[in-house]
């Protein structure tokens, strides 16, 4: 597809080690760039400059992606796509409410968005966080274009490794661009006027979806195509879109079990550039316990697995405590939708509480990356919730 008129007015970065290559000689940009916007070579867009800046990683996804089989086809799409500066084209109100810069980050990547690598979306982290939380950040905000697919999984990373204070908003679509009624231009001017707004600071990473505003640490997809296609595991929404702009039922607050890690001892693992290998097991009538230890063979260093009921392991619970015994990381969490999975009286292996499957296996990824120890995990998880639910008064521990 032709570039859009905006191409010749945006240069967006071009990713090399995870951070986007200013322009010009090094030496010329050691002497000159006095912001994080020079040092990565960003270009503003807008004419208002009074307006907050907000920073677009744009990564692709659904929202830009067509169909060759026309309007009607919303699943066998991906024929052709469109740039980032087109998406901006598209919807000239988006100067109304901010600055924009592109960061692109489709260059080299293929497949869905699952097939991203912990590597890839840790140098985008590295990248995010250098550009909002440095000394001399002068970007007020971002929004992270990303395939739906695993939008929830980045977007906790960025949760719990980018704590500036500044909002980062993720931006997807359900429906191809191409599609009747296609949902990814109003999902993405509301995240950029979301990441905009002095109300979404401290809440965290937020997702703009379907008029709803979610907190990312709760998010997870509920309906693969829906253009609602996205809940919360906890928490309810935090807001709403009034005439594409936000409004927020509470006061700014985070999530109790919502933990931060220090970026810098992240990357100080023996894994760097990626993270420690943790896979999730989905726990069921004659489960095998074994399978941790297959996991292991493999070379995962932590399990999560997505217990029955409220965090039960049916069987195999020998060879699951044979292998926290030998040092393997094990969290459970619940294969339920909604709930909670509950600390135990005699405790084997952590229980993760409210945390969803996929946002604890990201947990624990930082959790060993941080050095953290079983019992160590087990308090990060189990902290917040082993209060409420084992009290002395009943148990009498």
């Amino acid at each position: 597809m032709r570039a859009s008129y905006l191409s010749t007015l945006l240069l967006p970065a071009l990713v090399a080690h995870g951070f986007a290559s200013p322009v010009g000689p090094a030496s010329a940009r050691q002497s000159k760039a006095t912001t994080s916007s020079q040092r990565h070579g960003l270009k503003w867009l807008g004419t208002d400059q009074s307006l907050p800046k907000i920073l677009v990683l744009f990564t692709g996804g659904t929202l830009a992606e067509g169909s060759g089989y026309g309007p009607l086809d919303d699943t066998q799409y991906g024929q052709y796509s469109i740039t980032a500066e087109d998406i901006i084209a598209r919807n000239p109100y988006l100067f109304n409410v901010s600055q924009l810069a592109v960061s692109n980050w489709t260059s080299g990547r293929t497949g869905p968005s699952p097939s991203r690598s912990d590597a890839f979306v840790m140098n985008m982290t590295r990248f995010l966080d250098d550009a909002l939380c440095s000394d001399d950040s002068d970007v007020d905000g971002a929004v992270f274009t990303h395939g739906t697919n695993s939008l929830e999984e980045t977007a906790v990373l960025f949760d719990l490794l980018v704590n500036c204070g500044k909002t980062v908003v993720a931006a997807g679509a359900s429906r191809p661009v191409s599609a009747l009624s296609a949902d990814g231009d109003a999902n993405f001017f509301q995240s950029v006027a979301l990441a905009a707004s002095p109300a979404s600071r401290g809440r965290g990473v937020l997702l703009a979806f379907s008029n709803r505003i979610l907190q990312a640490f709760w998010a997870t997809k509920t309906v693969p195509t829906f253009p609602d296609g996205f809940g919360q595991t906890a928490g309810g929404s935090l807001g709403e879109f009034l005439n594409n702009m936000p409004y927020f039922f509470n006061t700014p607050s985070l999530p109790v079990d919502r933990h931060t890690f220090d970026l810098k001892a992240v990357g100080n693992h023996e894994s760097y550039p990626s993270l420690p290998k943790v896979d999730i097991l989905f726990a069921h009538r004659e489960f095998d316990g074994g399978l941790v230890a297959d996991a292991v063979k493999r070379g995962a260093k932590g399990v999560v697995i997505a217990g029955t009921g409220s965090g039960a392991v049916p069987t195999g619970k020998e060879e699951v405590a044979a292998a926290v015994e030998n040092g393997t990381y094990v969290v459970v969490s619940t294969r339920s939708p909604y709930g909670a999975s509950t600390p135990s009286l005699s405790p084997t292996y952590a229980k993760s509480g409210y945390v969803h499957s996929l946002q604890a296996r990201v947990m624990l990824q930082l959790a060993i990356a941080s050095g953290f120890s079983q019992k160590d995990v087990a308090d990060l998880f189990e902290g917040t919730i082993r209060e409420a639910t084992l009290p002395s008064f009943i148990y009498g521990v």
